[in-house]
């Protein structure tokens, strides 16, 4: 296996992760990053002590259990948030989501809290390792989360309102256009114990990088990738320097939005449906959400646009906050009032979206020795950024061997 190159298209934790699976497997990656630093959506903003993350910021081990198996190899601290400090706001009132807050927010009768219980209940009995594919899930793919929480849990409009439509913005995207399987996998957030770096994700993307000298080129633009007829890939690559040459690889690992890898190697067929947001990070002054630490908006009764984010606060009153946006016009202050708008981050992540009825892709290509990794596969998320990491690197050594 020594000698055997492998480039990597993107520097994101998907990019990151082949790098380093395949460095231990002892081939010699090469990641190739356009931008001037490593992480894609796991950036963050350090503002006087406290971490705002500009896009993934959470994870859980029962959900990610090889995203949380790669942070603790990594030796990257991190800490538990509780339901009870992230909120849910339906209009102007605003409640925890443990079980306790919601009983007693008066936003429910008792009926609709225990519809929502039985959905939870149902969630906790699913197997959502990407490794495996549970029959349950199978079952309820080729329809909607909305199909599935009317048809098989009997949940009125409200429900759908109040309880479902915020848990599927955690994708940015609403009930009917997601399938079932992978909207109650957002929706188990809610339910599992979930965990943040101290120092925001980003810290995970640096450890990545300290661990792998040499091997990042950052401000590495790639303009073409070619197959070469003798074996192997040309890379026609523009460095910040502003030289331009051309590279060689025996393999090629293209962990790059979809709109990117077209362009640069167009012999792939990718076709994965992906939504986009927008956000701000900001500092305000706003104590009805001192004692919260996630915010999830509905859109229902909701004029201003915004779905929610992070908050981190400050001793003297201050928050920190980062918030996605609906619509790219969204009203920060009429939910929290004056505030600062700190350096724009231009957030605008593609997230993969899994429509009812869609086709799993697999990391596996058509093209021989090339290989997708990222969040498009089955349940999107930082868990498949690694997961496919792990099988493009599997497929790697099996070819080479």
């Amino acid at each position: 296996m020594p000698g055997k190159r492998v480039a990597i298209f993107g520097a994101g934790i998907a990019g990151l992760s082949t790098a380093y699976y395949l460095k231990k497997a002892g081939l010699d990656p090469v990641v190739y990053e356009k931008r001037p630093e490593v992480g894609g959506r796991f950036a963050t903003l350090e503002v006087e002590g406290v971490y705002i993350n500009k896009g993934a910021m959470m994870f859980a081990p029962r959900l990610n259990p090889h995203f949380s198996g790669l942070i603790t190899e990594l030796g990257v601290t991190h800490e538990r948030i509780r339901l009870k400090r992230f909120a849910l706001q339906i209009g102007d009132k605003i409640t925890g989501l443990d079980s306790w807050s919601m009983f007693r927010s008066g936003l429910f009768s008792l009926g609709e809290y225990l519809q929502w219980l039985k959905l939870r209940k149902f969630i906790k009995g699913l197997d959502f390792r990407l490794e495996s594919w549970d029959p349950k899930l199978q079952a309820i793919h080729g329809m909607s989360l909305e199909e599935f929480c009317v048809g098989k849990m009997g949940y009125s409009q409200k429900m759908l309102d109040y309880i479902v439509q915020p848990f599927s913005s955690f994708g940015y995207v609403d009930p009917p256009h997601i399938a079932a399987d992978h909207g109650l996998f957002l929706f188990a957030y809610g339910d599992s114990p979930v965990r943040v770096p101290h120092k925001g994700m980003a810290e995970v993307a640096r450890e990545l990088e300290r661990r792998m000298p040499g091997v990042i080129h950052t401000s590495s633009k790639v303009t073409r990738v070619r197959k070469n007829p003798g074996g192997g890939f040309d890379i026609e690559v523009e460095n910040g320097d502003g030289r331009a040459g051309t590279e060689r690889s025996d393999y090629a690992v293209f962990a790059t939005g979809q709109e990117s890898l077209n362009k640069i190697f167009p012999d792939i067929t990718v076709d994965v449906k992906s939504t986009k947001t927008r956000g701000v990070i900001f500092e305000a002054r706003c104590p009805q959400y001192r004692k919260y630490d996630v915010l999830l908006i509905a859109k229902h009764k909701n004029p201003h646009g915004v779905h929610g984010g992070e908050m981190k606060h400050l001793p003297d009153g201050r928050t920190i906050a980062g918030m996605f946006l609906y619509r790219p016009d969204g009203d920060i202050r009429a939910v929290f009032g004056d505030y600062k708008e700190l350096p724009k981050v231009g957030w605008s992540p593609a997230i993969t979206l899994i429509p009812p009825g869609s086709p799993t892709r697999e990391v596996e290509t058509e093209v021989p020795g090339a290989f997708l990794a990222g969040d498009f596969y089955r349940l999107p998320c930082i868990e498949s950024c690694v997961y496919t990491a792990k099988k493009a690197v599997d497929a790697i050594k099996k070819a080479v061997n």
